[in-house]
C-alpha cells in the first residue's frame, strides 16, 4: 500500500491526537498542583504575616519539581509528535485488523494492539502505542477499535506501528 498521507491527515491521526491529549493532561495535572499547593501560603497570610516567605518558597519549590516532571513527560510527547510529523514519508503503509489486544504494563488499564504486517517478504508483529482506555480522560475506546481494519504506518526504525485512522 502507498503511503499518500499529507502532514494534515497525519495531524489528524490517532497518534498524534493521542500524543497532545496526553500533553494536554499532563500540563493540565501540572495546573491543578500548583493552584491546589497555592492554598498553602494563603493559609499562612491568614495565620500568621511571618511564615509568608516561607510557605511562598515551599509552594514554589513545589511547582517547580512538578514543572520539571511533568514538562519532561510533555516534551517527550512533543518531540515524539515532532519526529512523526517529520519522518512519516519514510514509514511503510499498511491495513491491518486490530485483533490481538494487549495490556499495558507502563500505562495501567490502557491497550495496545500486536498487529501482523509484511515488510517487504518478512512476516513481522509489531505493537502500536497504548492509545486505548476506558479511563474518563480517554479519547479512544477499545470497543471503537477492537476487531476493526485501520491503516497505520509502519516506522523500521522504532519497530512501531502508527494508526493513522479506522476504515472499517
Amino acid at each position: 500500500m502507498k503511503n499518500n498521507f499529507t502532514v494534515n491527515e497525519i495531524k489528524k491521526s490517532v497518534e498524534y491526537q493521542w500524543r497532545n491529549r496526553q500533553i494536554k493532561i499532563l500540563l493540565g495535572i501540572w495546573v491543578f498542583i500548583s493552584v491546589a499547593f497555592s492554598t498553602v501560603p494563603i493559609m499562612c497570610v491568614i495565620m500568621d504575616f511571618e511564615t509568608i516567605g516561607v510557605a511562598l518558597l515551599i509552594w514554589l519549590i513545589f511547582v517547580i519539581m512538578f514543572g520539571i516532571i511533568l514538562g519532561g513527560f510533555s516534551l517527550s510527547y512533543y518531540f515524539k509528535n515532532k519526529y512523526f510529523v517529520k519522518n512519516y514519508m519514510n514509514f511503510s503503509c499498511h491495513e491491518v485488523v486490530l485483533d490481538k489486544v494487549v495490556t499495558s504494563l507502563m500505562t495501567r488499564g490502557s491497550v495496545y494492539y500486536k498487529v501482523t504486517i509484511y515488510d517487504g517478504n518478512v512476516k513481522k508483529e509489531v505493537d502500536t502505542n497504548p492509545y486505548f482506555s476506558n479511563y474518563l480522560f480517554s479519547k479512544f475506546l477499545p470497543e471503537d477499535f477492537n476487531n476493526k481494519k485501520v491503516i497505520g504506518l509502519y516506522d523500521s526504525q522504532m519497530d512501531k506501528f502508527y494508526i493513522i485512522k479506522k476504515i472499517g
